[in-house]
Formats: C-alpha cells, structure tokens, sequence
C-alpha cells in the first residue's frame, strides 16, 4: 500500500516529510545515542536531533545548511518502497537503497555507523503496519 497522492500544494515528498516528522518522536531506545542527522524526502529536509536515545525533535530545518552529523536522501519513490510493510528486495535496507543508488549517505559516518541498528530502526517508523 503507498502513501496516498493528494493533490494540490504540498506534493508526495512533503506529506513523507510530514509522515517522519509526526511519528519519529515516539521512537526511543535505552542508549546513549547523541547525534543530529537530516532525512531528505526528495526535495522535503527533515532534520532529526536524537539525545541519550530518544528524538528531541524532528522538524523542517530553518536554514538551507542545517548543521548535522551526516544525511540521508532519497527520493520519493524510494522511501515510499521502504516504508511499505514488508519491503521487496534490494528496497528493504538503507545500505540496499545505496546499493541500487537510490540513497546517498553524506557527512560523518562513524555516528552512523556506531548506531546502525538504531537509525535503520528509526527510519522504519514510516512503514505501513502489516495486517
């Protein structure tokens, strides 16, 4: 199942935005995560602060140069892939989506890195619920 299209203003881009902006923040986990990463939903930034393991905040970023740790961006058609409830091959990772280049990670890698499991786990919070 996709998000659905709505016309008018905001396009598929902004209500994924909207989607991880509104559910990011009940995401939390017992660990000493401290990082600040941007999620770009093909043109729509998200930029996502997470301290001693849970989201402060995930919010469109006030600047154009939000300052972070690293980024991930994809586009539209990539994260509504993802995000769909069980994710067909070669879409169901982030290191799969950079594989077929459907996602590019930028900036430092060793908070990414030394917190893999939870950032895949935090942006998996705009799968679909399986039935």
């Amino acid at each position: 199942m996709e998000v659905p299209f709505l016309p008018g203003e905001e396009g598929r881009g902004a209500q994924l935005a909207g989607r991880f902006r509104r559910l990011a923040p009940s995401f939390s986990r017992a660990r000493a995560v401290h990082l600040d990463m941007l999620v770009r939903f093909g043109e729509h930034p998200v930029l996502v602060r997470v301290r001693d393991g849970r989201v402060d905040s995930a919010e469109t970023p006030s600047t154009p140069l939000p300052s972070c740790d690293f980024s991930l961006r994809a586009s539209e058609e990539a994260w509504l892939r993802f995000w769909q409830a069980v994710p067909a091959a070669g879409w169901h990772d982030i290191f799969a989506l950079g594989k077929r280049r459907a996602l590019s990670i930028e900036g430092n890698l060793q908070p990414l890195m030394a917190h893999l499991q939870y950032v895949k786990d935090l942006l998996a919070v705009g799968r679909e619920a399986q039935a």
